[in-house]
């Protein structure tokens, strides 16, 4: 009885040193996988930089920069506003845009100036007030070889601020084919649908502020062909 109360007392003795061993290995992982997350976040933001394309603050927009159908019942208005903006980059202003639509109807708002990149974007973002209107917003974009594409930023029936992301797929051609030639992506316009089935349409108020793209420098050819 004695050797055997012996034995297993040293197999629990055992087991308590192998599981604090795993407990010590597993705590060595996690801050191994902490630290190599960290340098890759370090590591992105050293090539990766988010711009601003659009802050809304002096470009200016009027009603000529909301496109929609006259032969239908769509009616809609822009206006730039100072109350309440984007908690983002100090804003200032940003801009307003209510439509009046239905299920079917399509609207877009086009930039009040030119919209390009030349370096390598890695995705777009900008921020959106909702309502909670049922609607969706896209992004409509022309790469550098004059293809033009759509990215869905999403379902705007949210309420207050937030910040809508699309990434850029490879299906986006944004390296030139000769590396020295600079070309451009370009923002054609952003595209709003309303999602409400009623039968009749309704007022719909939406808002949008700072237009910010990530991006980091094109791959250039440096090898040189003089030889």
């Amino acid at each position: 009885m004695k050797k055997l109360s012996l034995s297993l007392l040293i197999l629990l003795l055992g087991f308590g040193i192998l599981t604090a061993q795993e407990k010590e290995n597993k705590s060595e992982t996690t801050e191994k996988d902490k630290d190599k997350k960290e340098e890759v976040r370090k590591t992105f933001q050293k090539v990766y930089q988010e711009i601003t394309l659009e802050d809304f603050e002096t470009t200016q927009y009027s009603d000529k920069n909301l496109v929609f159908s006259k032969t239908t019942k769509e009616e809609g208005a822009l206006s730039v506003r100072d109350q309440y903006p984007a908690p983002f980059n100090n804003s200032k202003k940003y801009l307003g845009i209510k439509v009046y639509g239905r299920s079917g109807f399509t609207y877009r708002i086009v930039p009040g100036k030119e919209l390009t990149l030349d370096k390598y974007t890695k995705e777009i973002s900008i921020w959106v007030y909702g309502k909670k209107f049922a609607g969706h917003l896209d992004l409509w974009l022309q790469d550098v070889n004059g293809k033009n594409h759509r990215l869905r930023f999403g379902n705007t029936s949210f309420l207050g601020w937030k910040k809508l992301t699309v990434k850029l797929d490879k299906s986006v051609k944004q390296q030139d084919e000769n590396l020295e030639q600079a070309k451009k992506i370009k923002i054609l316009y952003l595209q709003y649908l309303p999602l409400n089935r009623t039968l009749h349409p309704i007022w719909q108020y939406f808002y949008i502020d700072d237009i910010t793209a990530t991006v980091r420098d094109k791959y250039k050819d440096r090898q040189s062909d003089n030889w």
